[in-house]
This record gives structure tokens, C-alpha cells and sequence, in this order.
């Protein structure tokens, strides 16, 4: 299988949930950053990507070695009840959680260098919190996102720290604005994780593993993915119509919110099919449709 192995376990399709707050937070902060903006805005991208891909490989390696992955083999991925794990597919634990150790360490590397830039030394310790949070949330020996927090701390850490993070960064401060993007981020995130939890409800509920999802039930769960998808696309449309764009550029405007609506219906309507493999991606991508809405009102303003 070799390197498209480790690609695929990666998980590619989560991605954009960790390039959204990043964006957000910038875009926000991008006419009061310093002539550095470009560099500091790239290295936060670097370390919520890095960050992301590590905590995949962890919670790879945890789900994986307690069997809460079993069936998930990239060989029979088409057939599998959800993405292929490289644990269940037999690549020896100790790899993949070394995998996890050097992509943390990238990013380390990256956010020292965020810190040096800025002189924000206490960025040291947000760092710190991300690296916990991402081991902790399935490893360990009593992980959160086995007892109803990973809702929780995927809302603070994918919305609010890397938004409100990146934000402060650039322009060394954090307005009602960037809590506001933050909000409609985590949201996004949110709901990705609870595509996921409901795809795996059964398994989940199996092996101990309790969940916002889990104790729904999967209509009621159901009802409240697509809530909060429509909650953070209602966020980032208030954002747009209290910008100034919508007074001089109603073409954009238009185009803007017809391709927000548009993933927002792809997204609902895959998760009421319960058409998950479908789901995951389109609720991805949908957090790139919310973050080019502040993106786009703030070049436009």
C-alpha cells in the first residue's frame, strides 16, 4: 500500500475543519496585522493542519488498539461502515502513534516560530492545551470523547483557539467578531464530529464509547446536526450583512450566499439520507463555504 496508506489514514476529507478558523481568524485580523501578516497567518495554517493530522493518527492509535475501529481495514474500505483506519488495516500501533509524535512536533516547530514572531510567549500554553486535547480525546485511560465532552472541547479547540487564536496573533487582539467566527466554526466542527458519532452509534454505544449521539438517539441526533449546520451558516450571514459589501457589490452578495445555501442543503439533505460517507466531506467543505464568507466580506469591504 505504501505511502497512499498513511495518506488515506490522514484523513484528508477533515482537513478543511482545521484551515476554516484559520482563515476566519486572519481575514478578521488582516487589516490590523503587522507587515508579517502573511508569514504568521501561514504558520497558524501550518499548526492547525499539523495539529489536526496528528490528533487523526492519535485517535487512530487509541480507537485502534482498544478495537473500537474493528472492520475499518483500507482493503475493505468500500465496504466498511466508515473511512479505513491504519491500525485496523494491521500497520503495527507503535508506527502510527509515531506518525502522530512527528507531526505534533511539526507543529511545535511551526508555533515556536509564531511565538518568536510575535514575543506572544504564552501561546506556549495554548499550544500545550492543543497537544492534551488531541491525545486525550480517546487516548489515555479515561479519554473525554468517551464520556460526552468531545462536542465539547471540539467546539473550543476547531472554533473558538483557532480562530480567536490566529486573530490575536496577527492583530493582538480578539473582537466580538472573531467569537463570532469562532462559534460558527466550532459549530461546523461539531457537526462533522456528530456525522461521524452517528454513523457509528451502534459501534460506539458496543464499546462504552457515550456520546452526544449515543444518547439522542439517531432521529434526535439527526435534528440537531442539522441544526447546528444551520446555526453556523446563519452566523456568517450576519457577519456578511453587517459588512458594508451588500450596499455597492449585490452581485457577489448574491453568489455568496447561493453557494453557502448550496452546501448547506447538500450537507442536510446527505445527513437526513443518512448517507454518511457522503455527509463527512460535505460538511467539511461547507466549514470552507462559512469562512469564505468572512474572507470575501472583509477583500470586499
Amino acid at each position: 500500500m505504501g505511502i497512499m496508506i498513511w495518506i488515506r489514514g490522514a484523513r484528508l476529507k477533515t482537513l478543511p475543519l482545521a484551515i476554516a478558523p484559520v482563515l476566519i481568524g486572519a481575514s478578521l485580523a488582516w487589516h490590523d496585522a503587522g507587515q508579517r501578516r502573511v508569514v504568521v497567518a501561514s504558520l497558524c495554517g501550518f499548526v492547525a493542519l499539523l495539529l489536526q493530522i496528528a490528533a487523526n493518527f492519535a485517535n487512530d492509535y487509541s480507537d485502534g488498539i482498544r478495537g473500537t475501529d474493528a472492520g475499518r481495514a483500507i482493503a475493505g474500505e468500500q465496504l466498511s461502515r466508515g473511512p479505513a483506519r491504519l491500525v485496523a488495516s494491521g500497520v503495527n500501533p507503535k508506527k502510527v502513534l509515531a506518525a502522530a509524535g512527528i507531526c505534533a512536533l511539526a507543529a511545535c516547530l511551526c508555533g515556536l516560530a509564531v511565538v518568536v514572531l510575535t514575543g506572544y510567549w504564552w501561546f506556549i500554553a495554548v499550544g500545550l492545551a492543543c497537544l492534551l486535547a488531541g491525545w486525550f480525546y480517546v487516548g489515555g485511560k479515561h479519554p473525554y470523547g468517551y464520556h460526552y465532552l468531545g462536542e465539547v472541547f471540539v467546539f473550543i479547540f476547531f472554533g473558538l483557539v483557532a480562530t480567536c487564536g490566529t486573530m490575536f496573533a496577527l492583530s493582538g487582539a480578539i473582537t466580538p467578531d472573531g467569537l463570532l467566527g469562532g462559534s460558527a466554526a466550532g459549530l461546523v466542527a461539531v457537526a462533522v464530529l456528530c456525522v461521524n458519532n452517528l454513523r457509528d452509534i451502534e459501534s460506539d454505544s458496543n464499546h462504552g464509547k457515550h456520546t452526544w449521539m449515543t444518547a439522542m438517539g439517531r432521529q434526535n441526533g439527526t435534528v440537531f446536526t442539522i441544526a447546528i449546520l444551520i446555526i453556523s451558516a446563519l452566523i456568517a450571514l450576519h457577519h456578511l450583512l453587517q459588512s458594508s459589501i451588500y450596499a455597492a457589490n449585490s452581485i457577489p452578495l448574491i453568489a455568496i450566499i447561493a453557494i453557502l445555501c448550496a452546501a448547506q442543503i447538500a450537507a442536510s439533505y446527505a445527513i437526513a439520507r443518512k448517507t454518511y460517507r457522503r455527509a463527512l466531506p460535505l460538511c467539511s467543505l461547507d466549514s470552507l463555504t462559512v469562512a469564505a464568507i468572512f474572507v470575501l466580506s472583509t477583500m470586499l469591504a
